[in-house]
């Protein structure tokens, strides 16, 4: 397979799910680092404006969100889908990702910026407050809201305690791409939030799965500069395939607009369709930087319509 090359910042915690799951499945990757903040000069060429982090490339196929990343992964070889999801686990390990993603980070990054408001950089708040919060929201609003959602906090992982428990201690069983989700936020909350590790105190079985991956997939197996990554896809040609595998009224080459469904400042991506399948949506995207590559999206989380 050709090389797996990471878009990502260090500190991203959704970076760090993702270079976890590459330890999780031995699989050697290459570093590129991105800016933090917009702009991305370097990065939007390859994802057609696409701005979150991390991106996975793969010649000159780039894969954006975690959940299709993952997927990618898991398909990249044999021994890594057996490690990523061992035995009939996938569907069920991609599931518990998704809640993790979308109930438990949710809550998570409202109580991190809450501490931070005073003390991070202002562009910075502001991006990320955009980004999560969508337009309207104010500091004042997080701040007071911040105990009401510590509480939905506790409960959430209070539940993701009671999954990871009916798995079984870590020593007894294979882990999978669903303990990566756990670690990840486990980790977020140790790092980001003052009373983090007091709150993980009380749910053990997670602090094992945190402990049993920390530092895994930390290392890359190089670092290239931005402007390789870019010359990479220019050389390449996209491998994804081609076609219309779901019942659909889009066509191939059709122009289609992709953003993530919720409030955000997320831009619209547009490109042609190139492919749709039960759970991805592939188009193809032109840069003078890149040429031709083709920009991959989960289907599930992610708002597609036609424009024209």
């Amino acid at each position: 397979m050709t090389d797996l090359i990471l878009h990502h910042y260090w500190p991203s915690p959704f970076a760090h799910k993702t270079r976890m799951a590459m330890g999780l499945a031995g699989l050697p990757w290459t570093s590129v680092e991105i800016p933090r903040v917009p702009p991305k000069p370097l990065l939007l060429p390859l994802t057609a404006g696409y701005r979150r982090t991390p991106v996975l490339q793969v010649g000159a196929d780039v894969y954006c969100d975690t959940h299709n990343i993952a997927q990618v992964l898991g398909d990249a070889a044999p021994q890594a889908g057996e490690r990523l999801f061992p035995g009939p686990s996938r569907g069920a390990a991609l599931v518990l990702a998704e809640w993790v993603d979308q109930t438990l980070f949710p809550l998570a990054i409202r109580v991190v910026m809450a501490e931070a408001l005073d003390t991070a950089p202002p562009d910075f708040i502001q991006d990320r407050g955009d980004l999560y919060f969508g337009p309207g929201w104010t500091p004042e609003g997080l701040r007071s809201d911040a105990p009401g959602v510590i509480l939905q906090l506790e409960a959430a992982l209070g539940r993701l305690e009671s999954w990871l428990a009916g798995l079984g201690r870590c020593d007894c069983r294979a882990l999978s791409y669903g303990d990566v989700a756990a670690a990840f936020i486990a980790w977020f909350l140790r790092g980001r939030w003052s009373r983090g590790g007091e709150v993980l105190e009380n749910h053990p079985y997670l602090c094992e799965v945190e402990s049993a991956l920390e530092g895994l997939g930390q290392q890359p197996a190089q670092q290239i500069a931005a402007e390789r990554a870019l010359a990479i896809a220019a050389q390449a040609v996209p491998q994804a395939p081609t076609g219309i595998q779901r019942r659909s009224d889009l066509a191939v080459g059709q122009s289609v607009g992709i953003r993530p469904y919720v409030q955000s400042s997320d831009p619209e991506v547009f490109g042609r369709l190139r492919a749709l399948t039960s759970d991805r949506i592939s188009i193809d995207h032109d840069d003078t930087d890149v040429g031709d590559v083709a920009v991959h999206f989960p289907v599930a989380g992610y708002q597609i319509r036609p424009v024209d």
